[in-house]
């Protein structure tokens, strides 16, 4: 057992641990960005965004990233407060992490390249990263590792490796390089965007910290610590700006694309003229609520249309219609649906109106109208003929056709009434 605590002796090391307080930084902050990257990744399935796929090995790599740096501070700080028997253990977490963060690196390149890679193919590349990653957890002086006694300079710690070792990281070296500089030629293609700068700079900051803890485990010592814990931080820093600004965009376009789906819809469904509703939404409508639809059909006529168009043109008649059909969609209540049936004739569903709900609506309808002016003239005012059905028929086309009846009885009575069909 070591003599003093982690804590107490981190409160009281000098120079040889000033990379371990590094280290728990960037372990805190890699944590942090992990979570964060995870969540942009749900909101991209969430969203059915197309780099959703790339994203998820985009995560599954940052994940490896997070538990190489926990554990090659765990082994440091085992290391340094003495606990030798416990430093090979996350020592070992830590380089399986880096194979199988390869491994999402080389998958997530795969599914950049082509969209739909089948997933036993990235099954088999996590398969062989596993495979690999477990030689490291036997020893044995012809395999990677030869035992179980570490070599520690400061809070450095070193393996015992085998004679498959040297072997081991130049192969590692090779598909790491190979992989980044594919991800980098990648990313180029892309061209001069803000998020391809931080693909770039994040993959070589890998690129290079990597290849300089791989040389140093073979005994080449470029710098006098490893690099690798803070190249991984700064690359998930650039990996979280990157998906950040591929989020914003795709909510951008998404909310644009939206935007131009409502404005085609609205001119599908859309009388232009009224801004009601038009005949063949209605129609439609009307069909989907099938022979069981309660409510009613109120049928809608202006008396006189003709005079205003005659006396004071089709401009001001044009206009007399917006009037009332804005006064109509300020009267209707939530579900009922009112359109445009054509000339100066207007249909509204009633949504679970019986006659005498049907009536109080039409009533109000008049009233609004009567403060619609119809030319210059204040003597000449609009009104309206209705007629009211309820859907009692099996087909709501014959229910109209008593609507329309009803509004020829108002007009017989003498015009601006509402008639109610028997």
């Amino acid at each position: 057992m070591p003599e003093h605590s982690a804590s107490t002796f981190l409160a009281g090391a000098g120079t040889n641990t000033w990379t371990l307080w590094l280290n728990i930084m960037a372990t805190g902050a890699a944590v942090a960005l992990l979570l964060l990257l995870s969540v942009f990744t749900l909101a991209l399935y969430l969203y059915r965004d197309r780099e959703a796929p790339a994203a998820l090995q985009f995560a599954l790599a940052n994940l490896c990233a997070t538990v190489y740096i926990a554990g090659d501070l765990t082994s440091r700080i085992d290391a340094v407060t003495g606990d030798l028997d416990a430093v090979m253990t996350p020592y070992r977490v830590a380089l399986s992490a880096v194979m199988m963060g390869l491994a999402a690196l080389i998958c997530m390149h795969r599914v950049l390249r082509r969209r739909h890679e089948p997933r036993w193919r990235l099954a088999a590349i996590y398969l062989g990263g596993a495979l690999l990653a477990s030689v490291l957890w036997v020893d044995h002086p012809a395999l990677i590792i030869a035992s179980n006694r570490p070599t520690i300079e400061g809070s450095q710690v070193f393996a015992d490796y085998g004679a498959a070792g040297a072997p081991f990281f130049v192969l590692c070296m090779v598909a790491f390089s190979y992989t980044n500089w594919r991800m980098v030629r990648r990313a180029r293609r892309t061209g001069g965007t803000l998020a391809w700068w931080l693909t770039v700079i994040g993959f070589v900051l890998v690129f290079l910290t990597g290849v300089h803890d791989t040389l140093r485990e073979m005994g080449v010592e470029l710098l006098p610590l490893s690099a690798l814990t803070p190249g991984f931080v700064a690359f998930q820093v650039a990996a979280l700006a990157a998906m950040v600004i591929h989020y914003s965009r795709t909510l951008s376009e998404r909310t644009e694309t939206d935007h131009q789906l409502r404005h085609l819809a609205d001119k599908a469904t859309r009388d232009p003229l009224s801004g009601l509703f038009n005949r063949a939404f209605l129609e439609s409508h009307l069909d989907g609520l099938g022979p069981h639809a309660r409510g009613g059909l109120l049928f809608i006529d202006l008396d006189h249309f003709k005079v205003v168009n005659d006396r004071f043109g089709h401009t001001r008649g044009d206009a007399l219609l917006r009037a009332v059909a804005q006064r109509i969609d300020h009267t209707m209540r939530d579900g009922d649906i009112a359109c445009r049936w054509g000339g100066d004739e207007f249909v509204v569903f009633l949504a679970d109106a019986n006659p005498d709900a049907a009536d109080s609506i039409a009533r109000r309808l008049l009233e609004a109208f009567e403060s619609i002016p119809a030319g210059d003239s204040e003597d000449l005012r609009i009104g309206a003929s209705m007629g009211f059905a309820e859907l009692t028929d099996d087909d709501w086309r014959r229910t109209l056709r008593r609507a329309d009846q009803a509004l020829y009885q108002a007009k017989d009575r003498g015009r601006g009434v509402v008639a109610i069909a028997s």
